[in-house]
Parts: C-alpha cells; sequence; structure tokens
C-alpha cells in the first residue's frame, strides 16, 4: 500500500481479470442481451411467483379466520377451508393467476380483507357478533346491538357487584375486610391476621380471608415505595400489582395454578393443529401473560392479558387483547368439549373459561360459555380498579368481591367436572342430548 496515496497495488493477474470482465459488460451489445434474457426470465418466472403469493395470502387468511372463529363446531371452519384453501389449490385457481395479478375477484377481496381485520374495527365486529353474544358495559348505547339475553345477563351482574353479593358466599368476610381496612396503617398488619373473625371462620370463608391477608400483606409492603413507572412499561406493575393477588387466590384455594409471563397456550395449539390435519407449520401459537390451569383436570380455563402500563392506554394493544382473550377462552373451551363428548348438552353449555383483562388501573373479568343455540356468550362479570397507594385502599373492597367472584365461579366449575365425569363414565343418567351430538 502506498500510504501517500492512500491506494492499493493489486496483483497484475487480478488487475488484468477486472479489466477484461469490465471492458465485456461495457460492450453496448452484450449489455443489452444481457438485460433482455433478464426481462425474459422474469417475466417466465411471473405468473408461478403470483400464484405463491396468493396462495400465501389465502393461506394467511384462513388461519387469520380460525383465530376469529375456531368457535362454535368445525362445521364452519370446514366450509371455510373449502371455500379458501381448497379453492386456492385448484386448478381453476391456478388458471386465474395466471391471468390476474391479484388472483381474486373483488368480492373473495372482500371476503379476505374483512378476514384478515383483527383488531376491533367495525368488520371485525361483524364478524365476532356472527359466532358470540357479547354482553359488555361499552355495547349499553349500541343501538345496532341486539342481543339482549347476554346484556340482561351482564346488567345482572352489575348490580350483584353493586350490591357486594358474592361476599353473601363467605359470612363475615365483608365486615373482616371493612375493620382491616379502617385500620391505622401502624397497626394494620397486626389487625389483619389476628382479627377475630379470621380466626373463628373455618371452610372456604377461611380460606378467602387467608387471601385478604396475604394479598394485603403485599399491598402494605408496595404501599412503601412508590411506584415509579417512566417508560410505562406493562410488566412492572403487572407483577408488583396484580400478580400477588392471583397467585394467592390459586395457592390457596387450591383451585387453578397459575404460570406467568408469556407462557405458551397449548390448546390453541391443538385446536389450531386439529383443524390442519396437524400439521405443525399452520400452528398459531399464543403466550398468555398470566395462564390458569385447573388443578383437576390440567385444563387451561383463565387467562390473564397485561395491555398497558399504569400510566398510559395504549389502545391498539388493548384492542387486540380483547380479542386475543375472546380467541383463548373460546379455544380452551372448544378444547374442553372435544375431551368430553359423552357429556350432556345441559351441562357442557355451563361450562366456562374466563378471560381478565388489564389496562392501566382496572380489571375486567369476562366469562365465556356455549349457549345451547350453538354460539359463544361472552359476558362481562366483574370490573374493578386495583389501589396502588394507602389512601385508595378502599377500592380492595370491590377488589375482593371481585375475587369473591372468581372464587364461586372456580368452585362451580370445580362441582361440573365431577358431574361430567360421571356423564363420560355413564354413571348418571343424561338429561338432554350428548355434546358429541351437537360437536
Amino acid at each position: 500500500m502506498d500510504n501517500k496515496g492512500q491506494s492499493v497495488a493489486l496483483p497484475s493477474k487480478i488487475n488484468m481479470f477486472i479489466q477484461r470482465v469490465y471492458s465485456y459488460f461495457s460492450l453496448r451489445k452484450t449489455r443489452d442481451q444481457f438485460i433482455k434474457e433478464y426481462k425474459r426470465t422474469m417475466d417466465e418466472n411471473e405468473p408461478r411467483v403470483n400464484k405463491r403469493k396468493i396462495a400465501k395470502e389465502r393461506q394467511e387468511a384462513y388461519e387469520k379466520a380460525q383465530r376469529l372463529g375456531n368457535a362454535l363446531t368445525m362445521r364452519g371452519l370446514n366450509e371455510f377451508q373449502n371455500q379458501y384453501i381448497d379453492g386456492a389449490t385448484s386448478s381453476a385457481a391456478e388458471e386465474e393467476a395466471t391471468t390476474q395479478v391479484s388472483g381474486t375477484t373483488e368480492d373473495e377481496a372482500t371476503q379476505i380483507s374483512t378476514v384478515e381485520t383483527t383488531t376491533c374495527t367495525t368488520p371485525t365486529k361483524k364478524k365476532i357478533r356472527e359466532f358470540c353474544e357479547i354482553g359488555m358495559e361499552f355495547l349499553i348505547d349500541d343501538d345496532n346491538y341486539k342481543n339482549e339475553e347476554a346484556m340482561n345477563e351482564y346488567r345482572s351482574y352489575v348490580a350483584d357487584q353493586n350490591k357486594f353479593a358474592s361476599f353473601d358466599s363467605f359470612p363475615g368476610v365483608s365486615e373482616f375486610i371493612q375493620d382491616v381496612l379502617s385500620t391505622d396503617e401502624e397497626d394494620f398488619i397486626r389487625t389483619l391476621w389476628n382479627h377475630e373473625k379470621r380466626l373463628e371462620a373455618t371452610g372456604i370463608t377461611r380460606t378467602f380471608m387467608d387471601i385478604v391477608c396475604y394479598t394485603l400483606t403485599d399491598f402494605s409492603s408496595n404501599c412503601k415505595q412508590e411506584l415509579r413507572n417512566s417508560n410505562n412499561h406493562e410488566r412492572t406493575p403487572f407483577v408488583k400489582y396484580i400478580v400477588p393477588m392471583f397467585k394467592y387466590l390459586g395457592q390457596e384455594s387450591n383451585l387453578t395454578e397459575f404460570c406467568w409471563c408469556e407462557k405458551m397456550i397449548e390448546s390453541q395449539g391443538l385446536t389450531v393443529s386439529e383443524s390442519n390435519d396437524f400439521v405443525i407449520s399452520f400452528q398459531d401459537r399464543k403466550y398468555a401473560d398470566g395462564l390458569g390451569r385447573n388443578t383437576r383436570t390440567s385444563n387451561e380455563e383463565l387467562f390473564i392479558e397485561c395491555s398497558s402500563g399504569f400510566d398510559k392506554e395504549i389502545t391498539a394493544h388493548s384492542l387486540d387483547d380483547t380479542l386475543k382473550l375472546l380467541v383463548e377462552c373460546s379455544n380452551s373451551l372448544l378444547h374442553i368439549l372435544k375431551q368430553n363428548k359423552r357429556a350432556s348438552m345441559e351441562t357442557m353449555t355451563k361450562k366456562c373459561t374466563f378471560g381478565i383483562q388489564v389496562i392501566k388501573q382496572t380489571l375486567t373479568v369476562t366469562k365465556l360459555n356455549l349457549t345451547k343455540s350453538g354460539r359463544w356468550r361472552l359476558v362481562e362479570l366483574r370490573s374493578a380498579c386495583v389501589p396502588t397507594s394507602w389512601e385508595l385502599r378502599s377500592n380492595w373492597n370491590i377488589i375482593f368481591e371481585m375475587l369473591a367472584t372468581i372464587y364461586n365461579e372456580l368452585l362451580e366449575q370445580r362441582r361440573l367436572d365431577r358431574l361430567i365425569l360421571d356423564e363420560n363414565c355413564g354413571l348418571r343418567k343424561l338429561p338432554s342430548k350428548s355434546i358429541a351430538e351437537y360437536l
């Protein structure tokens, strides 16, 4: 190297080779011939490339339809498969791909566009309402939503929450919580664990009071250090304020076992793989922020999604998680239905899965079940705001009523599990047709 001129001296043979190659491609005739050959090759391959692109787009549309409509029975899903998958690989579709760049008619393009919408925009709402009855707060003023049964069920839950109705199943709990929350901060822990009503309680009432004690002990410690979440990251407040109450609910009741922070949902993979002839590459994996398994059956029955930090809501994330919870709950329940085909329709319509969404400090609990008409029904069960400071501790009264509701629901699911087992084993005469006749 010549340091002064900053140049590199190449070996003579390499320099000669570069000059020859350059001269060859600089000839106008050679260059024009090369460009012509390149264009001819690209033109020959374009129809084949378009075919693959169209087939891929249709496959993606089909998979997204599964995530939206893996509901009801396999009948609707098979009809969709015949329309999009089989149609995409037929000879007619191949001919169409060679004559049209898009490969679809205007009507087909509109249908695919509707299916591909995965957030709660208007097309998706219409798609969801085809297979799911929804009763939630945001639909109260929606004049276009006509399912009064689901909305009336939601209104009954609101009335129950206002009356703290779930505390009725745990005698003395309401008074116990009121006494503890009115205690000075200095005497809080001592009063909490030594309260007379707790020491005298037995059975599920004592269990629920212990859940209250563990949760409030954790809350007392949290009050000693204010949350500083400048980047609004969802994980820190989720772990600090949300995880403990459900962890203690699961461990003390022993009705559900939780896994935390991006746990893969097995029922999702099983349901989707069955729909795709168990082709692994077609499976769509989903991960939950919190996943509760039934400790007796190991079924996935409770899903938690944290959609934002506590400072600011991320609207797009909230909408995606709302749809995600619906898919998680419906796939899990569909998997449970298929496991218990000999159980009665009457019993299986009472079987539920639950979704919990965290948006800022607000917890919203929904439950999903299959109706006798063959549609999913998703209803908002409870909604409450999580206290994050000592001054907001009175909010625990509403939170614990929500936890009491979930506890009661889990107890009911445990009772149904025993009933389903008896029906599967033929130990109980079915009061109605079996779920297999429906599936």
